[in-house]
């Protein structure tokens, strides 16, 4: 990569982290549902749930959901327990492509922004000895949901901890979220190819290994 880019912005779930059961996410939704009460909403209502940003809470309280904080609790709660689960069985592991982050962490900043807690994306980081390759490190679950991607706070909040600008970074990830918040910062975009994931949202770059991050040209 040359010319004026300073700084990369990774996702972690699918573009670090592979989380090899497409539908654990919404499992877990539904588990969450059920256990507080929660009459099951679609499966097209839930996948927009994910999409949602700063309506997320009006969309829980479209499905009977008052107690928001509760709902959080119960979901973190077993989010937090699976993902130790799949961990432990080496079902949730690092892709191998992470290894070239030895080599961007010396040419470029790098942040991460994530819309898992922190707590949770800690639990990966630090497992998988990721953590020390980031300069920032921005989780957007449970309390900051509302400014969760696709909203671009989570992008720009990174951004300026690495003293940069959205003009000389690049934001990199696997979902239409993780490309229409890098759009709505006014960052450079590359959507990661994982087979599990189909994105319709127009990236700036496709890549289908972090090592060609080594040689966009911008």
């Amino acid at each position: 990569m040359r010319s004026k880019i300073k700084i990369i912005v990774l996702d972690l779930d699918g573009t670090l982290v592979d989380v090899p059961d497409g539908d654990l996410f919404d499992r877990l939704l539904v588990e969450s549902l059920e256990e507080i009460g929660c009459r099951l909403p679609s499966r097209e209502q839930r996948d927009r749930f994910w999409e949602s940003g700063k309506d997320y809470q009006k969309i829980l309280r479209s499905w009977g959901i008052k107690d928001i904080d509760n709902f959080w609790r119960v979901f973190d709660r077993r989010d937090f327990e699976t993902r130790l689960r799949l961990i432990k069985a080496n079902k949730i592991r690092p892709y191998d492509d992470v290894a070239v982050l030895e080599d961007l962490c010396k040419e470029y900043a790098l942040g991460l922004v994530t819309n898992t807690p922190l707590n949770l994306a800690l639990l990966e980081l630090d497992t998988f000895d990721l953590t020390h390759y980031f300069g920032s490190i921005v989780a957007l679950g449970t309390v900051e949901q509302k400014n969760a991607k696709p909203e671009p706070y989570g992008i720009l909040k990174c951004i300026r901890e690495l003293n940069g600008s959205p003009k000389e970074s690049l934001v990199v990830g696997d979902k239409d979220s993780d490309i229409i918040a890098g759009i709505r910062a006014g960052a450079f975009t590359a959507v990661i190819v994982r087979s599990k994931i189909k994105t319709k949202v127009k990236a700036d770059f496709v890549i289908n290994s972090l090592y060609e991050l080594k040689n966009i040209t911008i």
